[in-house]
């Protein structure tokens, strides 16, 4: 217990202030922990070097080598072939589902599960049009694959190497292999079965979001500005053949700041005349090609119809954009590419586009310029959906020499000569000498806002443990579960630490539950593993919420769901899931 009273107040009203700010969710996640932490340092529950040595965490740092590798791997090996080769055969939805949830769930367990579904989503979305088949059946499937798999190994997910970073601070040794392994492939195998099964039934099969154009039409929004020179000044909508279009429709022209609602086909049309179009997009970039002026608002270099290369994009939570405009985000200038369409699940979108607040989910269909790709393709702000083919000229002895140094690398590993750490540092380091990992990308790789979240997270899970506060609060945890036995305080434990992944983050989830689980074990006499291995696997079963998990989120705009379509599945998948992870700690640790 601290010194001071006034120390486990201030680090109970900093753990309040958290988990309101990330509940709340308008503040950025790392702005909400750093300024927690500085609380703390003020008042003088953490010193400066306890923040500064959890920056250096050896489990922090191992997670940004798992980002820069694959990233590389993403970049320069053809992966998108490879899965066609995998998936060549699949003839119905079910067939490809059952594979394609396997083999994510494989990759998973030994790449971090966030970059995998980001290629893998522009993969499954031009499967399920070429095959007729809603996204919708297909994309919750591929997010909850990602996250079961990446349960079976420390390296799968950051919120085992971020556990096992806690664990480390406190005990000789963190949980091994087996630990994840085993109940990470039980788990997975009974979570891919029901997905398969009757999962299958429970997923919704939405409209494509580029096909609901033509039948809701009023979710999207396209904003188009007659320029000098237009062909369309002086006429009237019906003389310009904007009356009784195919498949759009103009529904607001805003001239000199004031709108003109509904359009009339006698209204005339001016220069600077900004309009608006709902329905299909597609049908709107022919319109723009006709030359006759009517162009994106100062499209410069971007505009359709000098470059027409449609690229469809999710906006990821804690994505820079969430929460300003294009305008005040130099949208175009950033990532060369002009905002076509804006699609927000099932709202009535208005007003200029460049004026629009962005929010988490949008998809913004875009007209990209000649070097989008290159200045994107590691931009954790803008995910791609839609699939952009371009051969990256790797040549085939760096991908061969990297194959061989990573195999020995991590043979090494698993043989105990090297650790993981270091394993993954060299083939860092040989990736960067080929060139297959550069500099530069390093640099947009190196999210601090991550950095921030994970080194603040074990300060403060620190401050919780020194206080006392974990102590007390495990004190009343067994008090409210003592009745059940030990086996109702690991039940309970487990439970509360799903709830909180479900709502905040993985890695506030973990922060919260670990000291709590450190003080449980120790004041019960038990063995710790059982309990670490408990917030292990609540902490990861982020299926209820779209908010739970980033992968979750990526995949919400493009499936077209809606929140009651997370807990439709969500909440029988997380039963089954809890179940079998209980039952199986239960009988192994206890």
């Amino acid at each position: 217990m601290g010194e001071l009273p006034t120390e486990k107040w201030v680090t109970i009203a900093v753990l309040v202030w958290c988990v309101v700010g990330l509940l709340l969710d308008k503040i950025r996640p790392a702005l909400v922990f750093l300024s927690g932490v500085v609380v703390l340092m003020l008042g003088k529950v953490v010193k400066p070097a306890d923040f500064l040595q959890s920056l250096s965490n050896e489990s922090i740092v191992t997670i940004f080598l798992l980002i820069f590798i694959t990233a590389g791997i993403k970049n320069h090996f053809n992966l998108i072939g490879l899965l066609n080769r995998l998936f060549r055969s699949a003839r119905n939805p079910r067939a490809f589902l059952i594979r394609m949830t396997a083999g994510v769930s494989v990759i998973s367990s030994v790449i971090n599960n966030t970059p995998v579904v980001a290629l893998m989503i522009p993969y499954v979305y031009q499967w399920s049009k070429r095959h007729k088949v809603a996204p919708s059946k297909l994309l919750i499937p591929l997010s909850f694959a990602a996250i079961i798999g990446g349960m079976m190994t420390v390296i799968g997910t950051s919120t085992n190497l971020v556990l096992n970073g806690f664990i480390l601070l406190k005990e000789p040794q963190g949980l091994g292999f087996l630990d994840f392994f085993l109940p990470g492939a039980l788990v997975t195998a009974v979570g891919l079965t029901f997905l398969a099964t009757v999962g299958y039934r429970l997923l919704p099969s939405r409209i494509n979001p580029m096909d609901e154009f033509k039948t809701n039409a009023r979710e999207y929004l396209v904003e188009t500005l007659i320029e000098e020179g237009s062909l369309l000044d002086g006429k009237t909508i019906a003389e310009a053949n904007l009356r009784n279009l195919e498949g759009i429709y103009l529904f607001e022209i805003v001239r000199k700041g004031k709108g003109i609602s509904p359009v009339t086909p006698g209204e005339v049309l001016q220069v600077g005349d900004h309009l608006y179009f709902a329905g299909d997009t597609e049908k709107v970039v022919e319109l723009l090609q006709q030359d006759n002026g009517l162009q994106i608002p100062h499209s410069g270099r971007f505009g359709v119809a000098q470059h027409v290369n449609l690229v469809e994009t999710v906006v990821p939570r804690n994505s820079e954009l969430t929460g300003r405009t294009l305008k005040q985000s130099q949208f175009r200038e950033k990532h060369d590419a002009a905002v076509v369409a804006i699609h927000r699940n099932g709202e009535n979108l208005s007003g200029k586009i460049g004026a629009i607040v962005l929010e988490p989910g949008d998809l913004l269909l875009l007209s990209a310029g000649q070097n989008f790709l290159s200045r994107n393709k590691n931009n954790k702000d803008l995910y791609t959906v839609s699939v952009v083919s371009r051969t990256n000229g790797t040549a085939a002895w760096e991908k061969i020499a990297f194959g061989v140094s990573a195999f020995v690398s991590l043979g090494l590993m698993a043989a105990g000569v090297f650790s993981l750490f270091f394993s993954l540092f060299l083939v860092s380091v040989f990736m960067a000498v080929t060139g297959l990992l550069r500099v530069e990308e390093i640099k947009k790789l190196l999210d601090l806002d991550l950095l921030i979240v994970l080194a603040c997270a074990l300060t403060l899970s620190k401050a919780l443990i020194d206080t006392g506060i974990a102590n007390e609060l495990a004190t009343l945890f067994i008090m409210v579960f003592q009745d059940l036995g030990k086996y109702g305080v690991l039940t309970g434990l487990f439970c509360v630490t799903v709830l909180l992944t479900s709502f905040l983050t993985n890695v506030a989830a973990v922060s919260i539950a670990f000291p709590v689980a450190y003080s449980l074990s120790h004041d019960m006499g038990l063995d710790p593993t059982g309990f670490y291995v408990a917030i292990a696997f609540g902490a990861s079963a982020s299926f209820l919420t779209p908010v739970g998990y980033q992968t979750n989120l990526m995949i919400y705009g493009p499936g077209n769901y809606k929140t009651a379509d997370f807990l439709k599945i969500g909440v029988p998948f997380t039963l089954l899931y809890s179940i079998t992870c209980m039952t199986y700690i239960i009988l192994m640790y206890f």
